[in-house]
């Protein structure tokens, strides 16, 4: 396959390294760079020639590949099809360099569930949760403004089926439909069919738990569950979500914790070990769950006391780095537990290495003691 780079002038040159990184794995023929930027001085890019925009049309290629990330690729893309200069079958962006990647890297693997993704790709774009999670699922909440506390807010459904207010940070970036404010797909990443499930019908927050969330964020799982827990201990290093998870907890006050700190293997300044943490607890029924950006397997080993100590049901977070499944099993296996994953496969596009290692990761390892 013949391709061209596309290169515009803010876009950092490791940007357009990556590309070409990607390209000639898959061992692609590249005609060249064409720039976007009338100023451009480079007359070659990694002994690639390059070319000014209006020369595109005099150039053989298949495939046009966007150095550039997901917005300005969609602001520009309709652009090139005005013009001529292309079909928009012919435009790609990087992560279709990382699609044909994988495509190529695991199309003689023996999981049924990546064979199943990969035929997914063939008349799809990759996304984090490719056919798991299909788009038209999703769901827009309506935000409303508290002018007591000056946040603003949505109606979230807990599971009794009421509602409870919970709470977003002042300036929340919301999207916009008919100049209303919404939350979209609150719950999408815990739809059945996700990797990125929580719970299942056998492995549930039971009436009595002591749930500990370590990662908040804007605490749909805990709030889901406050009201048939026996106590709740939240974990939330980030300032920006302090007041709203404290505004949407303050009428649980007496159930609710919320300590403002990052949890890891040892105690000191901003970190804390669960263990230090958290009281004494010894013979509880506990529910863990554990999202904190893939420094789940150091905040495991601060928690021996707890998981050892305790009736134990976790949820941890295994696709923020590549090695985390093996290394978050290993730990819960040497404190007892039996574990297992959640179905299907993610593909973590947020990772900056995901375009070097192009792997498939499971989302949670389900434990229990």
């Amino acid at each position: 396959m013949r391709i061209v780079i596309l290169k515009f002038p803010y876009v950092d040159p490791d940007f357009c390294e990556k590309i070409c990184d990607m390209a000639e794995r898959l061992e692609y023929d590249i005609a060249g760079i064409v720039s976007f930027d009338v100023n451009e001085k480079l007359t070659a890019f990694r002994n690639y020639p390059v070319y000014p925009l209006n020369e595109i049309g005099n150039l053989s290629w298949d495939i046009a590949i966007y150095a550039c990330e997901g917005k300005d690729f969609d602001d520009i893309l309709p652009r090139m099809v005005e013009l001529g200069i292309g079909t928009k079958e012919q435009f790609k962006n990087r992560l279709w360099l990382l699609q044909q990647l994988m495509t190529t890297k695991y199309e003689d693997c023996a999981d049924p569930e990546i064979q199943t993704t990969l035929d997914y790709w063939k008349t799809h774009e990759i996304t984090i949760y490719n056919q798991y999670l299909p788009t038209e699922r999703g769901t827009l909440d309506k935000v409303f403004f508290d002018e007591t506390c000056d946040l603003p807010y949505i109606y979230f459904k807990i599971l009794s089926g009421e509602y409870r207010k919970m709470y977003y940070p002042k300036g929340s970036n919301f999207f916009v439909f008919e100049g209303k404010n919404y939350v979209p797909n609150i719950l999408r990443e815990q739809e059945p069919t996700s990797p990125h499930l929580y719970t299942t019908a056998e492995h549930q927050v039971s009436p009595g738990d002591v749930v500990i969330d370590a990662g908040v964020c804007e605490g749909n799982f805990a709030l889901k569950y406050v009201d048939i827990c026996s106590k709740m201990y939240l974990f939330e290093p980030s300032p920006v979500w302090f007041k709203a998870i404290s505004q949407t907890f303050k009428n649980y006050r007496d159930k609710v914790e919320i300590i403002p700190r990052f949890v890891a293997e040892i105690t000191e300044n901003a970190i804390i070990t669960l263990d230090d943490a958290l009281p004494d607890l010894r013979g509880e029924n506990i529910f863990l769950k554990m999202d904190i950006e893939g420094a789940e397997p150091r905040a495991l080993r601060g928690a021996k006391r707890l998981l050892t100590g305790n009736k134990v049901k976790a949820s941890i977070c295994t696709y923020h780095k590549a090695d985390d499944l093996v290394r978050v099993k290993s730990l819960l296996h040497k404190y007892g537990f039996k574990t297992s994953t959640s179905a299907g496969y993610m593909v973590f596009i947020p990772d900056p290495k995901i375009f070097d290692r192009a792997d498939f990761r499971k989302g949670i390892v389900y434990a229990a003691n």
